[in-house]
């Protein structure tokens, strides 16, 4: 009798891990709408004339920025530009020298960054924290929810202070989205999900209402979801109408027009040929180019002095584009190896076999700090790229 009850309740154990298999699956069809409070104003936030620096560093000197009703900004840029630094400003977390920052008519606020996941209540389960802020219809796929979060099976019912980094994150990013807002800000949303976490988010996103910026560098996630790129660089802050694509189309468009700039003046045997008057000066309005034998440039000696340019970058850059591309490769066989394992520790039958759940454990940990040294080398690689097409001429 005593080996049946065990069978019974080894038994109801698996129905258990059956069931939360089947939300798994399920999330694919899931599709939540974030909760919809009533609309903002028509003027979300205005910074004006803002001053911000840390010690000698000088962040922002007389920022002005207006945040609409509808905007889904993405904030990007390069490291220690103040993409943060903008992001808690507008947050009203983070000081300022001088300046104002104003709050539009009926905003309700909602922000996100990594930080966050300290303020959690360590006493607390998973399913308790989004329990308390979720309201309506939505309560009840709180574990769905929370399965697309990576918290899978019994993980909703750990507590706060038994959880990793990672999965704390993934929890305040939960919690953040259960509560009713009309403006969100998020702070790099996507550093602990996963590809169908980032799914979930990301399509949740396309239906919000609301206006929101997000800080991140994962493109392939903003492009679908943003109508204006806010750039962040150690000149200054610039506004792009339109998705990240169409923001680095400008962008090369810009670098383009800069390197035939560039070339014209090196065609001409420096600045000064253009500048210094006689035959280099303007006339009808237009300046003639010249060689250095003062001889006007002809359409094909421009044409090969731009490509040579052209080679030149290319050259430059060919090292970089290969350890990127190499990157890339890198991140898409770790997440595919991800992916696999995270669907093994959803089986029921996964557990069974103590040794080998602890291996594969350990694999899934070294697994996550392989990628986030991946995506880490990324970022850095495509930023030193960026240099260096800004800095060619």
């Amino acid at each position: 009798k005593a080996t049946k009850a065990r069978q019974v309740q080894s038994r109801v154990k698996m129905l258990e891990k059956i069931e939360i298999i089947e939300v798994e699956d399920e999330d694919e069809e899931i599709h939540f709408n974030f909760p919809q409070p009533s609309p903002s104003g028509a003027i979300v936030m205005e910074l004006k004339n803002i001053n911000k620096s840390y010690g000698t560093k000088h962040v922002f000197t007389g920022l002005n920025y207006t945040i609409e009703r509808g905007d889904k900004i993405a904030i990007v840029g390069v490291n220690g530009a103040g993409k943060s630094t903008f992001s808690r400003i507008v947050a009203g977390v983070e000081p300022f020298d001088r300046g104002e920052r104003k709050t539009g008519y009926n905003v309700i606020l909602s922000y996100f960054a990594q930080h966050q996941a300290e303020e959690l209540d360590l006493s607390k389960e998973a399913l308790q924290i989004v329990d308390e802020v979720a309201q309506g219809e939505i309560r009840t796929k709180l574990r769905t929810i929370l399965g697309s979060f990576l918290f899978h099976g019994d993980d909703v019912f750990k507590k706060v202070s038994v959880l990793s980094g990672g999965e704390k994150s993934r929890l305040a990013l939960a919690k953040m989205l259960l509560q009713p807002a009309n403006f969100l800000i998020m702070d790099e949303p996507t550093n602990h999900l996963d590809m169908r976490s980032k799914k979930v988010l990301q399509e949740a996103l396309l239906k919000y209402e609301g206006t929101y910026i997000i800080v991140s560098h994962d493109r392939a996630f903003l492009d679908p979801i943003v109508n204006k790129v806010l750039e962040f660089s150690h000149s200054g802050v610039r506004t792009f109408l339109g998705n990240v694509s169409e923001y680095l189309e400008r962008k090369r468009s810009e670098q383009d027009a800069q390197r035939g700039r560039g070339v014209e003046e090196r065609g001409s045997g420096g600045a000064e040929g253009l500048r210094s008057g006689g035959a280099g000066e303007q006339r009808g309005g237009e300046a003639k180019v010249l060689t250095s034998n003062n001889l006007p440039l002809t359409e094909k000696e421009r044409r090969r002095l731009e490509a040579e340019a052209r080679q030149a970058l290319s050259k430059k850059l060919k090292p970089f584009k290969e350890k990127l591309e190499k990157t890339e490769k890198e991140i898409e066989t770790l997440e595919v190896r991800k992916k696999e394992i995270e669907a093994l520790m959803g089986d029921a039958d996964f557990y069974k076999n103590g040794e080998e759940a602890k291996r594969v454990s350990h694999e899934y940990g070294e697994l996550k700090m392989k990628l986030e040294y991946s995506y880490a080398m990324w970022e850095r690689v495509t930023e030193e790229i960026e240099e260096i097409k800004n800095d060619r001429i």
